[in-house]
């Protein structure tokens, strides 16, 4: 799906993944330290170099609670004029860091974690974005992997938008890839394509250059030639892939 190599700095602060509910396996590196794959620093917008404060978990007493340092300072220095109460109180946590490869370097409190199979619990919700690390445990039974991201993009001349660099990466999608699509009212619906025929119902639609996609006609509607313009684009991960853009209403 996505080659490390290519891996895309994200931006700081909040990113485009509002819900995402999984459990699964990390790999370990020779020193037995958790792996962060790509995936996961996408989910979580996570550079290498980034900070995460570490707080014990409420899963078990070997658990370990992670959240962006980065986020939680951008967040708390937007949402008040005084944060640094609450950049205080985060800097009291021990902290991890992102290393190469996604290589994830624990605070001393945290060492037991590099013993043997770790598994990672994503929380994404409205208002938490964390994941806990932890032992497996057979008598757990994990809920359905389901993730959610969301983008809003402007529209540009000739009803077009253009895809954003970390999706385009995570999808594995560049220039003349092809997407299957349906159109339902003011809601066009995509999923990547590599056939030559669409499936029953869809029609096909090439890339352009860096993304480029243009939108069908239902939605070239007069209010898509406002300044400004803008469609929302929902990207939904669950028994494959969708993607799902409508009209923004502002």
């Amino acid at each position: 799906m996505y080659a490390d190599d290519r891996l895309p700095r994200f931006a700081a602060g909040h990113g485009p993944v509002v819900q995402w509910n999984a459990t699964l396996p990390l790999i370990a590196a020779e020193d037995g330290s958790p792996i962060l794959d790509p995936f996961v620093r996408w989910a979580f917008s996570l550079n290498e170099g980034d900070l995460l404060a570490v707080s014990p978990g409420v899963e078990a007493d070997d658990s370990w609670r992670f959240l962006s340092y980065g986020e939680r300072a951008w967040g708390a220095a937007g949402a008040c004029d005084r944060p640094w109460p609450y950049l205080e109180e985060l800097l009291r946590r021990p902290l991890a860091a992102v290393g190469a490869n996604g290589v994830l370097r624990l605070p001393e409190e945290a060492e037991a974690l590099r013993a043997g199979q770790i598994m990672l619990h994503a929380e994404v919700e409205a208002h938490t974005r964390a994941f806990t690390l932890r032992p497996p445990d057979d008598r757990r039974t994990d809920m359905d992997w389901l993730l959610e991201a969301r983008y809003v993009l402007p529209i540009l001349p000739g009803f077009q938008v253009m895809l954003p660099d970390d999706l385009l990466w995570i999808l594995d999608l560049g220039k003349d890839d092809q997407l299957a699509y349906e159109v339902r009212l003011d809601l066009a619906e995509y999923e990547p394509w590599d056939l030559k025929a669409p499936p029953e119902s869809r029609s096909l639609i090439t890339l352009g250059p860096g993304g480029l996609l243009a939108l069908p006609h239902a939605l070239r509607v007069p209010a898509a030639l406002k300044p400004n313009a803008k469609v929302g684009l929902k990207v939904i991960f669950w028994y494959g892939v969708k993607l799902e853009i409508r009209p923004e209403i502002v």
